[in-house]
């Protein structure tokens, strides 16, 4: 799957995608249903992957958070039969109040997961807190990316994963495949177009792309550098299709849209 960059043909890697098991995904779809947001497909795996057949997308980045400590085996469970899957590349959920969270870690890389989904406002800390250090030094250990929701969620009025509280985890972790989502939190912070160019890791667009002027999203993936830019959706809230045909309208060079539709994903995955 792909699509044409000017001249050339580019596969395309959504780094942030939510899907859930058959059962459970209309109960998601209608909880969402409540916000004013379109939704692109029935949340599940088979209704996602109908999408990104529609969109031309190659792989998507599976993100599933366990909101309690109770849910981080079932929604493991649920991810583990997708490593090693054509289409799907799933990153484990751990929760800091787990009993065991290092163990839940360890437990990720032997199975296989490339890396962890961390939503600071769902599982209710903040990054830079010292309860999270062992969880971040045994990811780090193993090699594992660990993505951090970034900035406000639709039903919560905190925002714990501001710029400030990444500042401070920033100050103690200076670590390349971490991936800091919604460009940061940027869509939130509304500080245009000054940006965080000096953290380390990667940003994904998913939510950001349309809700904000091309001219600061240009601008903001200049200064961060569109080589640690990951194309990402927020699937099914997010229309990957809808997307990508934004993005070749925004002033990107080819490079610079090849690199965030595929390059960049490619490298920090290692995939060949």
């Amino acid at each position: 799957m792909s699509i044409i960059v000017g001249q050339h043909t580019t596969p395309i890697i959504d780094f942030h995608v939510h899907v859930y098991p058959d059962a459970l995904a209309a109960r998601v779809v209608k909880a969402f249903s409540r916000f004013p947001i379109e939704i692109f497909a029935d949340a599940t795996v088979a209704g996602w992957l109908a999408h990104m057949d529609q969109s031309g997308v190659e792989k998507s980045v599976l993100l599933s958070v366990a909101t309690k400590p109770s849910q981080v085996e079932t929604v493991n469970d649920f991810l583990r039969p997708f490593l090693g899957h054509e289409r799907f590349i799933p990153f484990a959920g751990v929760h800091p109040e787990h009993k065991d969270p290092v163990g839940v870690i360890r437990q990720a890389a032997e199975d296989g997961f490339t890396g962890i989904k961390l939503h600071p406002i769902m599982q209710n800390f903040k990054p830079q807190e010292k309860r999270l250090r062992p969880l971040y030094d045994a990811a780090i250990e193993e090699g594992l990316i660990i993505v951090f929701h970034a900035g406000a969620g639709m039903d919560y009025d905190a925002i714990r994963g501001s710029k400030e509280d990444f500042d401070a985890l920033l100050a103690q972790y200076d670590y390349e495949r971490f991936v800091f989502a919604h460009l940061g939190g940027r869509p939130n912070f509304q500080k245009f177009p000054e940006f965080k160019s000096g953290w380390p890791g990667y940003l994904d667009l998913a939510y950001s792309v349309g809700f904000m002027p091309d001219e600061y999203l240009l601008a903001l993936i200049r200064d961060f550098g569109s080589n640690r830019i990951l194309f990402g959706t927020d699937g099914p809230w997010q229309s990957e299709a809808e997307n990508i045909a934004r993005l070749k309208t925004i002033g990107l060079s080819e490079q610079e849209l090849a690199d965030i539709l595929y390059n960049n994903a490619a490298r920090l995955l290692n995939i060949r």
